[in-house]
C-alpha cells in the first residue's frame, strides 16, 4: 500500500522556508547593525533565517508522516483574490476603513457564516487596519473618503 505524505505540510514548510531564506538573504543589502543598535537589515535578516528554520521544522517530519491529498478550493481561491483586488481598487477612492471593510465582506463570502456575523468580522477587521496602519504606523493613507 503506497502511503501519502504529508503534502500540506510538506508544501507549507518549503514555501515558509523559501520566504524566509528570500527575506534573510535580501535584507543582507541593509545595514544589519548590532543587538543594540538595529539596522535596517536587523529584523529582516534574523526573522528570515527564523521563518526559514521554522519552514523546515514543519517540512522535514511530514515527510514520514501521513497526509491527505490536496484539494485545490478554486470558490476560496476566487474570493480571496476578488477580495485583494476590491481593497486595491477601492483603497484611495473610499480610504483604508471603507476599503478593508468591503474587501473584509467580499472574502468572507466563501464561508458559510451568518450575515450578521460576517458584519461584525468586516467591522472588526476595518478597525484594526484602521488603526494598525494609517494611525500607528502613519503611513499616508486616507482613512476615509
Amino acid at each position: 500500500m503506497k502511503m501519502t505524505r504529508d503534502i500540506h505540510d510538506i508544501v507549507g514548510g518549503l514555501l515558509m522556508s523559501a520566504a524566509g531564506l528570500f527575506f534573510a538573504l535580501y535584507g543582507r543589502e541593509y545595514n544589519f547593525g548590532s543587538a543594540d543598535r538595529m539596522g535596517p537589515g536587523y529584523f529582516p535578516v534574523v526573522l528570515g533565517w527564523l521563518l526559514f528554520g521554522l519552514g523546515l521544522l514543519l517540512a522535514i517530519p511530514a515527510w514520514w508522516r501521513q497526509g491527505s491529498p490536496i484539494v485545490l478550493q478554486w470558490g476560496n481561491l476566487f474570493w480571496s483574490v476578488a477580495s485583494l483586488l476590491a481593497f486595491a481598487v477601492l483603497l484611495y477612492p473610499l480610504g483604508v476603513a471603507l476599503a478593508s471593510l468591503a474587501a473584509s465582506l467580499v472574502a468572507l463570502l466563501a464561508t458559510k457564516m451568518t450575515l450578521r456575523t460576517r458584519l461584525l468580522v468586516s467591522l472588526a477587521v476595518a478597525a484594526l487596519t484602521t488603526v494598525i496602519f494609517p494611525i500607528g504606523l502613519r503611513m499616508t493613507l486616507p482613512i476615509w473618503p
